[in-house]
């Protein structure tokens, strides 16, 4: 008896209250099956009978088969049914029937999983997910989100970053916590590398600074086994909720960092701890209100999350960091110092003191400048070589001194007329320039031409030339003509001389 049968006799009889006769004549059925009908309580259910099938002759061979070799695949039972054995024929069905049969007599394979329920601030589990690439300034960077999902409450706290560096997976633990307003008692984790050094599971060395972040909040670090996320379920679904359901759709939304922050904050509450929870038919927010009082309070004061790198600064003033440049005050020129970076700023400090602070540049070779290092930089710069020009022309004599002193009054670039006197003192040798000098104070005509002009003056009035450089090309070097070396010439040198010089 069908069930559409069973259930229009039952409403016939109950709702339009007909006899058994005319229920009889209006479906065209007997009134045996309106009479059995009527004294069933539920509705009938056919049992599938196995009919026979053309495995049946071949199934006590696989029986032994598979205690044999539990995990052979059904190809290849199939090619051993399938060869004539003493004269009987193989077996010549399709392979749907062997692995139809081989699904129902094979052992279970494989991890049996248990639910398993938390107490109320019992554990945290937290993960990474990948979520793309994202440009930023003149470069492309990996885009990631850190989520961390409270066991009892399945209230979660996500973050999104640029990385999945030690400093990064700190700071956002530690913004999880703070969100959460206490700490659980254990810290469930994958093989990640910030905190696990090798191993894995039980067998798991911790990372030292994870495990004095564990201890800042007095948490008990619980590893999973290699290649096991189930072991870490709950956040791995709110990693996959993430993908699906914050960031789908929203391409043109989500152009930059601060939109990805922003969608965190938005989205974590108004939408992931407010919704029915599909599991526990409540909402996270609500369970989280019973969990919060048993977290732990967090410490007064704050755990260090800053990345920390010792480096040099170099000759130009700046000092490298995450592939960008940032600059500090020139005398601290090749000088050992501490960089300490947070998410938002990157501050430089030289024995314990801060010498420099700027907004952190996620880009690649940039230069972020202080207008003001660079302007220091600048007059260092130029106070070293006037300096250095000044010395050397002092050292010339009182007469240099008091020509400098009276150039100096001039709107003139003293440090030209120097250099240009500096060279005509290696030309015409110190005597000579200070000479010159002598004349020129005497006129009160302060000029570096002025001076060179005496000099050609004395020069002419001695019928001396005047001197010149002569930097002569390596091909005009081979191009002159050496007269042959006489060796009796200083034979000639160690004899004496024959008769008496006139």
């Amino acid at each position: 008896m069908k069930v559409s049968l069973w259930a229009e006799i039952r409403r016939l009889r109950e709702i339009e209250q007909l006899s058994q006769r005319a229920i009889a004549e209006r479906l065209q059925c007997s009134r045996g099956t309106v009479k059995r009908a009527l004294l069933m309580k539920h509705a009938p259910t056919r049992s599938p009978s196995e009919g026979s099938s053309i495995l049946d002759p071949y199934k006590a061979e696989i029986d032994k088969i598979i205690e044999q070799y539990p995990s052979l695949s059904a190809v290849r039972v199939l090619e051993k049914i399938s060869t004539p054995k003493n004269g009987a024929p193989g077996y010549t069905g399709r392979i749907t029937l062997v692995r139809d049969y081989l699904r129902r007599i094979r052992p279970t394979r494989g991890r049996v999983y248990q639910d398993i329920s938390h107490e109320a601030g019992d554990a945290m589990q937290v993960d990474w997910g990948h979520c793309g690439s994202l440009p930023v300034a003149n470069t492309i960077r990996k885009l990631s989100v850190f989520v961390a999902v409270l066991c009892h409450s399945r209230m979660c706290y996500i973050e999104f970053t640029l990385s999945q560096r030690k400093a990064e997976f700190y700071r956002s633990l530690a913004h999880a916590l703070e969100f959460f307003g206490g700490s659980p008692k254990r810290i469930v984790f994958d093989n990640l590398k910030a905190a696990v050094v090798n191993g894995s599971g039980r067998h798991a060395c911790l990372h030292p600074e994870f495990q004095a972040l564990c201890g800042h909040f007095c948490m008990e670090p619980v590893a999973c086994a290699a290649r096991d996320p189930e072991s870490k379920g709950m956040v791995e679904a709110h990693v996959g909720y993430v993908k699906r359901n914050a960031l789908q759709g929203r391409d043109e939304e989500l152009t930059c960092l601060d939109d990805y922050r922003h969608l965190a904050r938005q989205w974590r509450d108004e939408v992931a701890n407010v919704r029915i929870h599909q599991t526990l038919k409540q909402r996270p927010i609500d369970r989280f209100e019973q969990e919060r009082a048993l977290l732990r309070p967090l410490p007064s004061w704050s755990f260090d999350t800053d990345e920390v790198a010792l480096t040099e600064v170099r000759s130009t003033a700046q000092v490298p960091y995450d592939g960008n440049r940032y600059t500090v005050p020139p005398r601290y020129t090749r000088k050992p110092v501490t960089v300490r970076a947070d998410e938002n700023r990157v501050r430089i400090l030289f024995q314990g003191e801060q010498i420099a602070s700027h907004p952190r540049c996620y880009g690649r070779g940039q230069l972020v400048a202080d207008s003001q290092h660079q302007l220091e930089a600048l007059q260092m710069r130029r106070r070293q070589r006037r300096s250095e020009v000044e010395a050397n022309f002092a050292a010339l004599g009182e007469e240099a001194r008091q020509f400098e002193l009276k150039l100096r009054t001039l709107p003139v670039k003293s440090v030209v007329h120097l250099r240009k006197l500096l060279e005509l003192a290696r030309l015409y040798g110190r005597e000579e320039v200070v000479e010159a000098l002598q004349v020129a104070l005497e006129y009160e005509t302060y000029d570096a031409a002025y001076v060179e002009a005496i000099l050609q003056q004395n020069r002419r009035r001695k019928s001396l030339p005047s001197p010149t450089t002569v930097r002569p090309q390596r091909a005009d070097l081979t191009k002159i003509d050496i007269e042959e070396p006489d060796p009796a010439r200083y034979d000639r040198l160690g004899q004496e001389p024959t008769e008496e010089p006139e």
